[in-house]
């Protein structure tokens, strides 16, 4: 029970632990049952109160008047007996005393004389019956001509007795006392049959109001209840269930405006959910990285873009970022507290490095967060590859530039020289002429290969591939190529595998590859060096590679060589007439057949230009 203390187990130890008794929760159903059963309980238990009360008065008031009656009779009788003091009156007094001693249940009658004498009653009474005081100061009282009526209990028995000491006048004076004392134990029995009459009738009809309100109060609580459960599954998301309205009154119309808020509330976390699923997209695809701040300058949104660029910055994303954090990261040579804190929009530009680069454009700007708050919302935009591309096209306009203005150059001078009278001689006209020719042959084979690379980039190309043995296909163009090599002393090898599937290829573009291919490995192979043709196959492709023991070209250049008008070394190039564009037409046509193209190498260890073209098999979409 509340508020004891129960000693532990261990005694020893002294101490105590309280025991607390769970709090008893009343439903709404059984407060509502509780109070009705103690309203009708209250109304029962007044009403019964009033009607006992009421009978017990009815019955008393009828007993005193019927004891009354009795003794004014009697005193009717005996008056004029008790005027005369003939000693036989005496017997006649106490015969009729006897005889209405009988007429009110339980009553006992006795008659006194003037002088307080006894003339009848019950002998049995008549020696002790005086002795109580009591009833001598009602004798008294009676004979001073008052009339004395009192209820009074027996002090040993308790029994209830009804007491009446009635004065018999003559006239004016008091000739005698007629003392009456009757029992009122039947009355209070038949009382108490009646309270347990009601007693019994006020279970039942508490039994009865219970059942009706528990009745009762289930029409309004189901409903309610049925509301919480719907409500907690709403909570949970699931909006399919809907109330069952089964009325009209208020309970139903709640019924009726929870459904329709759970269609209104679904419709609109649809939307939400809708909108948020496309923004949630839009963040997590863009290539610009968004980074959300909230008043505090803590991070509350990081989409992966800014998340991969800021780990590129060394910062650890994983742990809880600020403002401070990232701002004095970016800007590490400005004030990034200014940044953050101005209230409108800034852009600004900032390099990571140191190897590889990354030039981000940064905009920073306030957005309203929760009504008047601000927070900031931050736009990383990479323009490493912008600026890579501008800066190679700047290169691009600036190298065909220089490849044209080399021999135009020459073929200008070469011209005035001969408008000048060189060609009268014909030596020399004929040595400037071959110049001229070589040099336009030169400009020829530029153009050609840009409008080649132009072609590819704009996919304005006809291809024109068929199934082709691409071992066979090698070979017929190494038959071509072998004596160039052996006038400069170059040993060709050529490996083939046993075994090939055919290759969907265009032969023209394809043989414009192994051209070039070759055409560099016997450029950069000095006299007495060699060259290795190998076709083998690898996975789902045929690969194709072409080794040269020349000069070899750096690791970290490898990729390099396939920019356009990229040189590892240009005045030998330019020398032996390359243009720069040999490998990135190669490039551009192997990856229009689907295939891939690389280059290793070693500095002083020659290079390796590999090429794959995928199977017929994979290219049956292929033109």
């Amino acid at each position: 029970m509340p508020g004891l203390e129960l000693k532990d187990s261990a005694a020893s130890t002294g101490r105590t632990k309280r025991r607390r008794i769970p709090e008893i929760r009343w439903g709404m159903q059984g407060k509502i049952v509780l109070l009705y059963s103690l309203l009708v309980l209250f109304a029962l238990q007044l009403s019964g109160v009033y009607l006992v009360k009421s009978l017990e008065n009815y019955y008393l008031r009828n007993y005193a008047n019927n004891q009354l009656a009795q003794g004014e009779l009697l005193g009717s009788f005996i008056r004029r007996y008790l005027l005369e003091d003939e000693e036989e009156q005496g017997e006649l007094i106490a015969g009729l005393a006897a005889e209405f001693g009988g007429g009110v249940t339980g009553t006992e009658t006795i008659v006194l004389d003037r002088h307080g004498r006894l003339l009848g009653g019950p002998e049995q009474r008549s020696p002790s019956f005086f002795k109580e005081r009591v009833i001598q100061d009602d004798i008294l009282l009676a004979l001073t001509g008052n009339k004395v009526e009192a209820i009074r209990a027996d002090p040993e028995t308790g029994t209830r007795h009804h007491f009446l000491a009635l004065p018999v006048k003559s006239g004016s004076d008091v000739v005698g006392v007629i003392f009456l004392r009757g029992s009122l134990e039947h009355i209070y029995r038949t009382l108490k049959e009646i309270k347990l009459m009601l007693i019994s009738g006020w279970f039942v009809v508490i039994l009865i109001a219970v059942g009706i309100s528990f009745l009762l109060t289930r029409t309004i609580t189901k409903p309610i209840r049925e509301v919480t459960l719907r409500a907690a599954a709403l909570a949970k998301g699931d909006f399919s269930r809907l109330i069952d309205v089964h009325s009209r009154d208020e309970i139903g119309e709640l019924g009726r405006m929870f459904n329709f808020l759970t269609g209104r509330l679904q419709e609109t976390l649809n939307e939400i959910s809708a909108e948020k699923n496309k923004v949630e997209a839009i963040l997590n695809y863009m290539t610009d990285g968004v980074i959300a701040f909230n008043q505090g300058g803590q991070v509350i949104h990081l989409n992966p873009a800014a998340r991969s660029i800021l780990q590129g910055a060394g910062l650890p994303v994983d742990e809880v970022l600020s403002w401070e954090i990232i701002f004095s990261r970016l800007f590490r040579h400005k004030n990034p507290f200014f940044l953050f804190r101005q209230s409108e929009s800034a852009l600004e530009e900032v390099r990571l490095g140191p190897a590889p680069e990354k030039i981000l454009q940064v905009y920073v700007v306030p957005f309203k967060e929760s009504g008047d708050r601000q927070g900031k919302l931050v736009v990383l935009h990479d323009v490493t590859k912008e600026r890579a591309t501008s800066r190679l096209q700047q290169e691009f306009v600036a190298n065909v530039s220089h490849e044209l203005r080399t021999p135009l150059t020459t073929i200008k001078n070469y011209t005035e020289t001969l408008l000048d009278g060189a060609q009268e001689e014909p030596e020399v006209r004929s040595r400037f002429l071959a110049v001229v020719a070589q040099e336009t042959e030169r400009m020829v084979k530029l153009v050609n290969d840009l409008l080649i690379l132009s072609r590819l980039d704009y996919m304005e190309t006809q291809w024109r591939k068929e199934k082709t043995d691409l071992g066979c296909f090698i070979k017929d163009i190494l038959l071509q190529f072998e004596p160039i090599c052996r006038k400069k002393n170059i040993a060709l090898e050529v490996q083939l595998a046993p075994e090939s599937e055919p290759v969907l290829l265009d032969k023209d573009k394809i043989r414009q590859v192994v051209l070039n291919l070759l055409g560099n490995a016997f450029k950069f192979t000095p006299a007495g060096g060699g060259i290795t043709v190998e076709v083998f196959p690898r996975g789902c492709c045929t690969c194709v590679t072409v080794g040269d023991t020349g000069a070899g070209v750096p690791p970290e250049e490898a990729e390099k060589v396939f920019e356009r008008f990229y040189r590892v070394d240009k005045t030998r190039s330019r020398d032996s007439g390359g243009t720069g564009l040999g490998l990135p037409i190669a490039k551009q046509i192997v990856e229009a057949h689907g295939g891939t193209i690389g280059l290793a190498g070693e500095l002083g260890e020659g290079t390796k230009v590999t090429f794959c073209l995928p199977v017929a098999e994979t290219e049956n979409g292929m033109d």
